[in-house]
């Protein structure tokens, strides 16, 4: 594999760039307005503008399908999306997928899926082979639904996918730290805690990296760190480092009101994800196993927390 697009070039998508670019790759990576252009360039992959709302019909797909035929491998990054201003979403993904299929197939294809197709589990752990949930919020059955066309598409058309289930990314820039210092953050309380899974985002360029040619087509992998923990929990480790005192808390109902239900679920779908299977098959050592190391690494980048 030499030339890689990668779809979606944003927060997680730039540290893939950057993993993929130190590895020797080709790598472009697409963003909706050209006001990115520089942040792309900037991680070591030629921009490219494309907006998987317009693009994949119309005049622009003739464009789109060059861009895809250019490259052996995609990493396609992209979520479900609000439709307008409203409460609902949908999903570019079945339109990417049209292209794919009219060929040439890329030699490898790795989709960013989130832990949230497995609902809430009350806190129990689960791993590839759970069940996925039922109580998984607007977001979590779009995902489901992705992750069933993206096997569909392996089986139909050969698209070798593999399928990462990211927890919730966080690093440089995007951490608890940052709103700590701005004193606007508060803690989801609720009985019993939130327990939540995370990854750090040079992690998730390493499972990506591995997932482009490692493990098995048509396989999930849950990509989190070793450590569930509450958000209490993370959030005073990042204050005592910081010398702030804890941030306050906020009843559930409270935040259900303030965030909207949707939102709701990417904090309270309650499961302790296994990432055995990360590690075993695509065999990613993680830079950071653990919030203990991973938010100080963040909060030193951003000027935070002193080097040493």
């Amino acid at each position: 594999m030499e030339r890689v697009l990668i779809v979606g070039c944003g927060y997680a998508g730039r540290a893939i760039a950057r993993e993929l670019a130190a590895a020797g790759l080709r790598v472009t990576g697409t963003v909706t307005r050209a006001e990115h252009f520089p942040e792309v360039a900037e991680a070591g992959a030629a921009p490219e503008a494309l907006d998987l709302e317009t693009d994949l019909h119309g005049p622009g797909r003739a464009r789109a399908a060059r861009l895809l035929a250019d490259h052996d491998g995609v990493v396609y990054t992209v979520g479900p999306l609000r439709v307008g201003g409203s409460e609902r979403f949908g999903d570019p993904l079945p339109r990417f997928l049209d292209l794919v299929a009219a060929g040439p197939v890329p030699a490898g294809f790795v989709y960013l899926s989130s832990t949230g197709v497995y609902g809430d589990r009350g806190g129990a752990w689960v791993d590839e082979d759970t069940p996925l949930g039922t109580d998984v919020g607007p977001r979590g059955r779009l995902r489901q639904a992705a992750e069933a066309a993206l096997r569909a598409a392996w089986r139909e058309v050969g698209l070798p996918v593999r399928i990462l289930r990211l927890a919730g990314i966080y690093g440089p820039g995007r951490h608890p730290g940052l709103r700590l210092g701005a004193g606007t953050l508060t803690v989801v309380e609720a009985d019993p805690p939130l327990v939540l899974n995370r990854i750090h985002v040079a992690d998730v360029a390493r499972a990506t990296r591995a997932a482009l040619t490692g493990g098995r087509p048509g396989e999930a992998y849950i990509a989190a760190d070793d450590l569930p923990a509450s958000q209490r929990e993370v959030a005073d480790f990042t204050a005592a480092l910081m010398g702030l005192p804890p941030p306050p808390g906020e009843p559930l109902e409270a935040a259900r009101e303030r965030l909207g239900e949707a939102n709701l679920h990417l904090l309270a779908d309650r499961k302790r994800c296994r990432n055995g299977k990360l590690r075993t098959e695509l065999k990613v050592d993680l830079k950071y196993p653990t919030y203990r190391e991973g938010i100080p690494a963040a909060l030193r980048a951003d000027g935070l927390l002193p080097d040493g």
